[in-house]
């Protein structure tokens, strides 16, 4: 495999990672099995950190990609 599949490999997968973990958190929120002293607050915080994490995975894995890709890799 390229490094430079691997690069978007890799920035799909932990995409992934931190959505599915994101949701899941917000379940536990809204269930009630995490005591929140305010639900809505700590959704907010949850997905505005998720959002933060995904745009920079996003933003470092694509630029691997494209070095790699104009290294002919």
């Amino acid at each position: 495999m390229k490094k430079s599949t691997r690069a978007l490999v890799g920035m799909i997968g932990l995409d992934l990672v931190v959505i599915i973990g994101a949701w899941w958190m917000v379940e536990q929120t809204r269930s009630g099995a995490w005591n929140a002293p305010e639900p809505a607050a700590s959704i907010t915080m949850i997905t505005t950190t998720a959002g933060m994490i995904v745009g920079v995975v996003t933003a470092v894995l694509l630029l691997a990609f494209v070095v790699h890709r104009r290294a002919g890799n």
